[in-house]
């Protein structure tokens, strides 16, 4: 298994973002290889819309009248500035410090922390007329490092967007070093529409067909990234698993899924809960894995659950002999829209030791990956969908904890969040089930 497990990989290794003919290309070969395991695969098309940069500057303004342009790139779906721009000082919050708030209000802010709801609020609340957020490390030059193009989360649009900016950090602190009196930047944001596409292939289960288990990773990546880590390595070892449900279909049914355009915002997994709504109380649980194969770097098991639903898993890791530590969390991947609608859910990935990470950049390619790694990870997905298809009682109640709900209401904010219309379940409430 392991040297095609690898070969595939290779294959589907190039960049290959959402809605664009590589992402398609990837989807064409997942068709072909499905077939050859014996399947044929339904392909799902969707579309939605975003905003997408077509021009974004900054020019930083000096008391003597000079000015100095920085590369940046508009976060997507952010805001446009008008045509003119906005010309305001610029203030670098190292904190969200009540003192360091107090001095934003009309200002263009440069942060290098990632916001979240509650960070964010506070700019907005604040005052700032746009913010500016770092990509890279101090260490990158211009020759080894891409300008990364980032997304402006759905859990901050309810909060309403300002015009946003990336800057790669060396220039950043260049920025920063020069003082300049003013900034002026411009955002010009186009609304586009994208078609993306899923793959389904259903293994009947043979005692409790009307029972469904969802397996899944996506297959789409950023730009500039071959994207082997996140996720070809998913995605492959998806293929894996179908190779092995051909043979060993579960008592079940399994859908196997590859999602597309999930680096774009769970485009595919948002697209697929809404196809198969009527689906949705038939599905006991989901399985996904997003970021694997690398020589470096440990295996991680976050369970979307309740917490004897993790018990349930360590158990299993331990006699599965699988180097890992699993834990009661959310993944921002296409598992937590399931989760999102009430359905529990595992994810399998793996976390790069400090140093060694090279997630969405042009480092995530095949030289770290390693086909014992792909194995080893395909072996242990392929050992807990068999347990979740096989078991006589599902061994994991449909039910998200509170705490867990919480955490996928702030992930995908209050107003949009399936999750926030449930009824709030304490975990300490839950004594009918036995595991």
């Amino acid at each position: 298994m392991s040297l095609k497990i690898y070969e595939r990989l290779s294959a589907i290794s190039f960049s290959r973002p959402s809605g664009t003919d590589k992402e398609k290309e990837v989807a064409s070969f997942l068709e072909k290889e499905i077939r050859k395991i014996g399947f044929d695969p339904e392909v799902e098309t969707f579309e939605y819309t975003r905003k997408v940069p077509k021009k974004a500057t900054l020019t930083a303004i000096y008391e003597n009248g000079e000015e100095r342009s920085f590369s940046v790139t508009g976060v997507i779906d952010s805001s446009s500035t008008p045509e003119e721009g906005i010309t305001a000082e610029l203030y670098y919050l190292s904190s969200f410090d009540d003192v360091s708030l107090g001095r934003i209000k009309g200002k263009v802010v440069l942060i290098h922390d990632r916001l979240s709801p509650k960070t964010y609020r506070k700019l907005k609340e604040a005052g700032i007329v746009s913010y500016i957020t770092t990509s890279g490390t101090i260490r990158d030059t211009y020759e080894n490092s891409d300008l990364e193009t980032v997304r402006f989360r759905d859990n901050l649009l309810d909060i309403g967007a300002v015009p946003a900016f990336t800057i790669r950090m060396i220039d950043a602190v260049e920025l920063l070093k020069s003082y300049p009196q003013k900034v002026r930047v411009t955002l010009s944001l186009k609304e586009e529409k994208v078609e993306s596409q899923n793959l389904l292939v259903k293994v009947q289960g043979t005692e409790y067909p009307e029972e469904i288990l969802v397996a899944g990773a996506h297959y789409d990546s950023v730009p500039f990234s071959k994207g082997s880590w996140d996720n070809g390595a998913g995605t492959v070892e998806i293929l894996s698993l179908l190779e092995h449900l051909k043979d060993h279909p579960g008592k079940r049914t399994v859908y196997t899924v590859w999602f597309g355009s999930e680096e774009t915002g769970l485009q595919g997994s948002k697209a697929f809960v809404k196809r198969h709504e009527k689906e949705l109380g038939k599905i006991l649980g989901m399985v996904n894995v997003d970021v694997g194969g690398s020589i470096l770097g440990k295996e991680i098991v976050f369970v979307t659950a309740i917490e004897k639903a993790v018990t349930w898993v360590e158990h299993l890791v331990k006699e599965a002999g699988y180097p890992a530590n699993p834990g009661q969390h959310v993944m921002s991947s296409d598992s937590a829209v399931f989760s999102d609608h009430g359905i529990p859910s595992i994810s399998l990935g793996q976390g790069a030791p400090r140093g060694g990470g090279y997630m969405h950049t042009r480092y995530d390619n095949m030289d770290l990956i390693d086909e014992k790694i792909l194995e080893k990870e395909a072996g242990f997905l392929i050992r807990i969908v068999d347990r979740l298809a096989n078991s006589i009682v599902f061994p994991i109640p449909r039910v998200i904890p509170e705490k867990l709900r919480d955490d996928l209401i702030e992930y995908f904010s209050p107003s949009r969040s399936a999750q926030s219309e449930l009824p709030a379940i304490k975990e300490e409430k839950i004594s009918e089930f036995h595991f």
